[in-house]
């Protein structure tokens, strides 16, 4: 897998790269063009933070590889109107990490809503609630979060919210990885529980990067 793929390359003989719509910890997104059905997708390229992983630890890259996709098919039967929908999943078996087609959210991201000024209490109340049903249902199929962010948000242009960017937990539980003590989250977001801080210091994870 390349350290960045080029727009216009075709993935699994069906999605064309168009352009980057963001990147992070876990890999890139784009978005693509899905060939067979005549329309646009958000193509998330999976990948660890450390590119050598497979090179020093073909365990560890195996392991964090079954726990991407079994992530992704959980998350692929989740039907939640606050939670994005996963249409398919390309696998390139032990070569590769797999690619997550998901719908494409039109709209702006809670990030650059609050860029813009304080919200209303009502809008934010409305807003949070959307928030925790989607926690909710994404809890009760066994998929954590751990990484909820206003950038990790997005709105839908009736201002809905969708919560995107599952599979944190994936990459911060990978025996490889947590052996390091890395923290793989925002650390303004993260839980107190999940950010290996001293038991008596923390606090019970509730709302935060649950």
């Amino acid at each position: 897998m390349s350290a960045e793929a080029p727009s216009g390359r075709v993935i699994d003989g069906r999605f064309t790269l168009v352009e980057r719509l963001g990147s992070g910890g876990m890999g890139m997104v784009w978005r693509a063009h899905d060939e067979a059905l005549h329309r646009d997708v958000a193509l998330k390229e999976v990948r660890p933070p450390d590119p050598a992983l497979a090179e020093y630890d073909p365990e560890g890259a195996r392991t964090l590889r079954a726990r991407v996709l079994r992530e992704a098919r959980a998350l692929a039967r989740l039907d939640h109107p606050n939670v994005v929908t996963v249409h398919h999943i390309v696998d390139p078996g032990e070569d590769g990490y797999p690619w997550i087609v998901m719908e494409l959210v039109a709209g702006s991201s809670l990030h650059e809503r609050l860029a813009e000024g304080p919200m209303k209490p009502a809008e934010a109340a409305e807003l949070g609630r959307g928030i925790l049903s989607a926690l909710n249902a994404a809890h009760a199929s066994g998929i954590q979060h751990r990484d909820v962010k206003p950038a990790n948000v997005l709105l839908r242009t009736d201002g809905r919210p969708v919560l995107t960017d599952f599979g944190i937990a994936a990459i911060r539980e990978s025996t490889s990885l947590t052996m390091t003590g890395a923290l793989i989250g925002s650390p303004d977001y993260i839980a107190p529980s999940a950010s290996g801080a001293p038991r008596a210091t923390r606090p019970r994870t509730s709302g935060r990067s649950a």
